[in-house]
């Protein structure tokens, strides 16, 4: 009975000595997490983090090739990321920490696809050749949802602090024909980028030109806080003497810290616009100025084209025109008395005188 034990613990050693043993493979590596804590609501900040693992040292910037999802803004929040080392199964790794933002702009459930992540890394840091790479991240999930209230807004944002104002210059009042006034409105929210917040409404007024210039976008982060601001500038010319109102604007979002609506007034402003009478002059003046030069540039090109169909005309119907002036054509035919002959006869006639 020893011996057969014996024989069995030998073939049990054997068979553990023989197998092979499974090492982790040494390879890059990705997760993806998302840190929202509570209730996600629409048009609010709701943190990603992406973290990358390498078996040894990053080289280079890791480029993230970020999906498309209706309704969802996602977008990197800092280059720097949080870098860290962790030993797993007896495998020394660098990570990093990258951080991104989704805003949703409806309600819904809704998933951040997998996408890819491309990177370098050495395995030792003498190496001088460097290990290029592609991960995937995983898939994540969430819910956002509508604050009570808010079910019929559109661009609706959710912050902790949102400030806004407006500049005219000069003032808005009483204005002549061809003035203009510039509004300058701000917006600003911690926590939102820049690029979420909605554009200005700038609404057609017959009687006054109305010019938006392209926005400003600003995004500013400091200590791991993201502060966003927007700036729209409009110009309004006074086309002509009147009465006109540029209407009031409102823009209602989400206190997270009192969980209430809020909404901030931009209020109407009107302008007493009276004639201008330099206007008429300098336009009629213009007018005449250029309808005397259009006239004279439409004068010669008329004349010019008339030169040149008749010639053409001349041209093709040369032929016709060479039949029908042939009889008026002067001929020049032989003389009926020759020089010569003259000469002759008058010689014949002395000789027959002698």
């Amino acid at each position: 009975m020893n011996r057969i034990h014996d024989g069995l613990f030998g073939c049990l050693l054997l068979l553990c000595f023989s197998y092979p043993l499974r090492v982790p493979a040494q390879e890059a590596q990705a997760g993806t997490e998302i840190t929202q804590k509570g209730d996600a609501w629409v048009g609010q900040r709701i943190p990603l983090v992406v973290e990358l693992r390498v078996p040894g040292y990053f080289a280079g910037t890791p480029s993230f090739d970020l999906p498309r999802v209706p309704d969802i803004l996602l977008m990197q929040l800092n280059q720097r990321p949080v870098v860290g080392s962790e030993r797993i199964q007896d495998v020394s790794y660098t990570t990093q920490r990258h951080e991104f933002l989704i805003l949703a702009r409806r309600a819904g459930d809704y998933q951040i696809p997998a996408f890819a992540v491309r990177l370098k890394y050495k395995r030792g840091p003498l190496d001088k050749e460097a290990v290029s790479q592609t991960v995937s991240t995983e898939p994540v999930y969430f819910t956002a949802k509508t604050p009570p209230g808010a079910e019929d807004l559109a661009g609706l944002l959710s912050t902790n602090e949102l400030k806004a104002g407006e500049k005219w210059q000069p003032q808005p009042g009483r204005a002549k024909a061809g003035d203009a006034f510039i509004r300058t409105v701000t917006f600003s929210a911690t926590d939102v980028p820049a690029m979420a917040f909605p554009p200005f409404p700038t609404p057609a007024i017959e009687g006054l030109g109305i010019y938006p210039k392209d926005p400003e976008v600003l995004d500013h982060s400091e200590r791991g806080i993201l502060r966003g601001e927007r700036r729209d500038t409009i110009t309004y010319v006074c086309q002509r003497a009147g009465r006109f109102i540029v209407p009031s604007v409102q823009l209602t979002w989400w206190n997270l810290n009192t969980k209430e609506l809020q909404t901030i007034t931009f209020p109407a402003q009107v302008l007493e616009v009276a004639a201008n009478p330099a206007l008429p002059r300098a336009v009629s003046d213009q007018t005449r100025t250029e309808g005397s030069s259009l006239i004279s540039t439409k004068s010669v090109f008329g004349f010019s084209l008339l030169v040149i169909a008749a010639a053409a005309v001349i041209w093709i119907t040369r032929a016709f025109w060479r039949q029908v002036t042939a009889p008026f054509v002067p001929r020049h035919l032989a003389p009926l008395n020759p020089i010569d002959d003259q000469l002759k006869i008058v010689s014949t006639r002395s000789d027959l005188k002698t």
